[in-house]
């Protein structure tokens, strides 16, 4: 059982002086962002499927058993299914096949938009993207509370299931809002659990972009508390991926090597 650390970022400005040193190249970043971490969630996905050439670098500068996390398109996340009947699959699958030659594609990561409740939409509209990513691995963050409150959590969890989806535990502010899910720790794949940690600031709601939203910068209380978490999961799951997304000034990389060194100490 592995607990795999790592940013949804290694190129941040803010980085500098934190993961490397303010002399090396912003070509070289992830080169000394592999020197501290094994895993990277990639987020630049989000916004236009990377290139082969360009995943080809990420390889050249990653040690052999280092793991790219990606995370799909906004596309997909906005209407899973409509992306799922287009060209977005097959080109994601081309780009990333140097990764999965080299043994470092992880999991794809869908996060789906706030809307995406059960009042609108179904579960169901994602079969199209498991079809077509398969035999990849699929981790789904919810971001509608109505997914889990009451009696639909065991539905949710039974299609996670039958699906062999990875459920994305999630750290937020413990906030009553319909697009702030409380923690779950579940897992419904045993091969891989996810965790993405997006800090706990009580003014997440009120924020206008990502970076005010994940303004917080995590306790050693609090980064106790989630390897607590983590460690429980590890005890169900083969690999537990475990994502710092607080990324505001150098909050995740100062959280995510504070939690490694925490890990490193016995329970």
């Amino acid at each position: 059982m592995s607990i795999h650390i790592g940013c949804g970022s290694w190129a941040d400005a803010e980085y500098v002086g934190v993961l490397y040193p303010t002399d090396l190249p912003s070509k070289e970043r992830l080169r000394g962002y592999a020197q501290h971490f094994d895993r990277v969630e990639v987020n630049s996905s989000y916004y236009a499927t990377p290139t082969g050439k360009t995943v080809g670098t990420w390889i050249e500068q990653t040690p052999p058993k280092f793991t790219f996390d990606v995370k799909l398109h906004r596309a997909f996340s906005q209407s899973p299914r409509k992306s799922a009947e287009g060209d977005l699959p097959a080109q994601l699958l081309e780009a990333m096949q140097p990764l999965v030659e080299a043994k470092k594609l992880g999991v794809f990561l869908l996060t789906l938009a706030p809307f995406f409740g059960p009042d609108r939409h179904s579960l169901e509209e994602l079969d199209g993207v498991i079809e077509k990513l398969q035999p990849h691995r699929l981790a789904v963050e919810l971001r509608h509370r109505a997914w889990v409150d009451g009696g639909a959590l065991d539905a949710t969890l039974d299609y996670f299931r039958r699906r062999k989806l990875a459920w994305v535990a999630l750290d937020l502010p413990r906030l009553e809002a319909a697009a702030v899910l409380p923690a779950i720790d579940e897992v419904t794949n045993p091969q891989v659990a996810y965790m993405r940690l997006h800090g706990r600031n009580p003014r997440y709601l009120e924020a206008t972009t990502a970076a005010e939203r994940h303004e917080h910068d995590y306790t050693p209380r609090e980064l106790g508390e989630i390897a607590k978490r983590a460690r429980k999961l590890a005890t169900q799951a083969k690999d537990v991926h475990v994502t710092f997304n607080n990324h505001a000034h150098d909050f995740a990389p100062k959280a995510a090597l504070a939690f490694r060194r925490l890990l490193e100490t016995p329970a």
